[in-house]
Formats: C-alpha cells, sequence, structure tokens
C-alpha cells in the first residue's frame, strides 16, 4: 500500500468507519456491536455480533473450549507494532504489517482454523468464503490508508482530532508510538 505503516494499524484500531467503508461487512458486525479494547501495548476492537458464517451459509468447526456465550463474538486487536489479530469463534487470521518506507506497506495475512479444518476437503468452500470476505474487507481499506497518507502530507493537514468515544483505540496506538520514541531519544 501507498501509506505509512501506522496509518494501517491506525485504520484497525476503530470500527467507526465500518457503515461507510465496509458496507457487506457491517451487515453482520454492525458499528452498534462493537467496542473498544484499549491496553498499553494492544489495542482494538471487539464485536458482540460476529456472523459471517451466517451471512455466507456455512459452519465450521468451532475452535475447542470456545466460551459458549460467546459463539457470536469476535475481537480485532492491534499487537503494537505491527501485528493484527482477529480471533472468531470458527477462525483466527494474523496480519503481519511491514513498513518498506516512509509510505510504503506491506500487508500478509494468515487465516488459522480448529484442528482438522484445512485437511477436510469439505471445508474448502466454508474456507475460501473466508478467505474472500476477509480479502474483500482488507481491500476496501487500501484506498483509505492512502488517502490519509496523502492528507497528512498537504499544508492544510493540522493533525487531526480524536473521538472521545471511538478513537481510545487508535490513541493508546499513539501513546505507545511516542513512549517508544521517547525510550529512543534516552
Amino acid at each position: 500500500m501507498a501509506c505509512n505503516w501506522k496509518l494501517a494499524v491506525e485504520n484497525y484500531c476503530e470500527a467507526y468507519h465500518l457503515p461507510w467503508v465496509h458496507p457487506g461487512l457491517n451487515t453482520y458486525s454492525r458499528l452498534d456491536d462493537h467496542y473498544n479494547i484499549v491496553d498499553a501495548n494492544f489495542s482494538g476492537q471487539g464485536s458482540q455480533a460476529y456472523r459471517l458464517a451466517e451471512s455466507e451459509g456455512f459452519e465450521l468447526p468451532k475452535i475447542s473450549n470456545w466460551p459458549q456465550h460467546a459463539l457470536q463474538s469476535a475481537e480485532y486487536i492491534s499487537l503494537f507494532p505491527n501485528v493484527l489479530l482477529g480471533v472468531q469463534a470458527d477462525h483466527a487470521f494474523a496480519m503481519i504489517i511491514t513498513p518498506e518506507a516512509c509510505d510504503r506497506t506491506r500487508e500478509r495475512l494468515m487465516l488459522m482454523y480448529a484442528p482438522g479444518v484445512v485437511d477436510n476437503p469439505a471445508s474448502l468452500t466454508a474456507r475460501n468464503s473466508i478467505r474472500s470476505a476477509w480479502q474483500e474487507v482488507f481491500s476496501e481499506d487500501v484506498a483509505v490508508v492512502e488517502s490519509m497518507q496523502r492528507g497528512r502530507n498537504s499544508p492544510a493537514f493540522d493533525g487531526g482530532k480524536f473521538s472521545p468515544v471511538m478513537d481510545p483505540p487508535t490513541h493508546a496506538f499513539h501513546q505507545w508510538t511516542a513512549t517508544q520514541i521517547k525510550k529512543g531519544e534516552g
């Protein structure tokens, strides 16, 4: 992508862009169903209504010992500085964000399933649906983060504003980054 790696992480931390950038995702994981996750070394968002399998008409085995009350929950964590994690009852993913230049970033996505799923030919259609759904979601973000990069280079950019309700995960990432820079100066 033609953007700084930090913009890809920022984009992943917050959910309020879902209705406009990800209308398909928003049909089975609505903005109203999301909550913020904030820690000193990671942040992100969770959803209390993740329903990809239901919306696509397939079912995969659930990860063993997944809590029954959380079968339609999902969490999307940015593990600072550059690992994006997604965990749902039937699969998980990790995306590695690799900075290649100050304005160039590479993303690498890995999908993971419960034991035996990948070796089962009957799961191929469901796995392809999951891969396609996430490829669509992450592809929709590319134009957004590339536009953010261009906007940050504008002389009119004033540093931006944080929303106190929607941006605590992004703010946590900024605080972590500033702390790391400060440690390097000492």
